[in-house]
């Protein structure tokens, strides 16, 4: 039973990252040209969200890309994860400076 739902999690976790790769890839450039990085967006918060919904966002973003709960997958999976990871720290620093 373990082992199903180990095997669960690891399908919910790579549908997530999947997710997040074709929501990556959809993202329009701004109309100069230039990408826009938005760290609401990369959070998934609205603007003018509080310090406390900040942080909630974040620490529920960083447990999803954990190294610890993507060890399981492939070396590309995790480079993702990792990616994902720094994005959300650089996010986090950006808005809470």
């Amino acid at each position: 039973m373990s082992r199903l739902v180990l095997l669960v999690a690891v399908a919910l976790l790579v549908m997530r990252v999947v997710r997040f790769l074709l929501a990556s890839t959809a993202r329009r450039p701004a109309a100069d040209g230039a990408r826009r990085w938005d760290p609401y967006a990369v959070l998934g918060i609205t603007r003018g969200a509080s310090h406390e919904q900040i942080v909630r966002a974040y620490r529920e973003q960083v447990k999803l890309y954990h190294p610890d709960r993507v060890a399981d997958l492939g070396p590309e999976l995790q480079q993702v994860a990792h990616q994902k990871t720094v994005e959300l720290q650089r996010a986090y620093a950006e808005l809470t400076q």
